[in-house]
């Protein structure tokens, strides 16, 4: 089975890219989305009395005597304390690989010949997922900046904590098997992902 990787910078479009190459994958077996099984963790109560040891009640709703993750209040939390975001990703990023894992072996159970996962952080964790083909969509600094600013309402100082925190776009680029430059209209990305599609055969 053939497996690949998608990942790169915050704001350079993976989650457009990545809805695309699904498109033709078909077959929700062969698909992991990293950012899809981080939310799902957020609402077990497993992870929520984990991150309530780590952080107490400050990035909780609390609903009808129930908690809730608030992620915004996370996300302030986290970029704005180099250990919090630590403690964080110490709770996340062992549960993530191990459902990747999961969902990669139960495609191959499944005859798939083909495995895409996405994983936003695949160089920050030291590329422990394994893949024949590691594609990097990349953007301008410039660019990641304004669409953080305008799709996701963040002010300067949470843009420049986040970016702080990745890998700079241009090193993801350098160890990348593909990249996706993605710094145009939505035509363009398209056509460059129809393109890769096509070597895949899944087009």
């Amino acid at each position: 089975m053939f497996s690949s990787v998608i990942t790169g910078g915050v704001g350079c479009g993976k989650s457009s890219a990545c809805s695309m190459l699904r498109a033709h994958l078909g077959g929700v077996d062969k698909w992991f989305s990293a950012d899809e099984c981080t939310q799902r963790l957020l609402k077990t109560p497993k992870v929520i009395e984990m991150l309530e040891s780590a952080f107490g009640g400050t990035c909780f709703d609390k609903i009808e005597g129930q908690l809730f993750v608030n992620r915004s209040r996370l996300r302030e939390i986290v970029f704005r304390d180099t250990e919090a975001r630590k403690k964080l990703e110490g709770i996340i990023h062992p549960m993530v690989i191990t459902s990747l894992d999961e969902q990669r072996t139960k495609a191959m159970e499944l005859g798939c010949d083909f495995f895409l996962a996405e994983v936003p952080l695949h160089y920050e964790i030291g590329c422990t997922v394994k893949a024949d083909l590691v594609i990097v969509v990349a953007a301008s600094r410039s660019m990641q900046r304004r669409r953080l600013m305008e799709r996701r309402g963040l002010d300067d100082e949470m843009i420049e904590n986040i970016l702080r925190s990745q890998w700079p776009i241009e090193a993801k680029v350098e160890n990348a098997d593909v990249v996706i430059w993605n710094d145009g209209d939505f035509s363009v990305l398209e056509a460059q992902v129809l393109s890769l599609a096509r070597q895949f055969s899944l087009a």
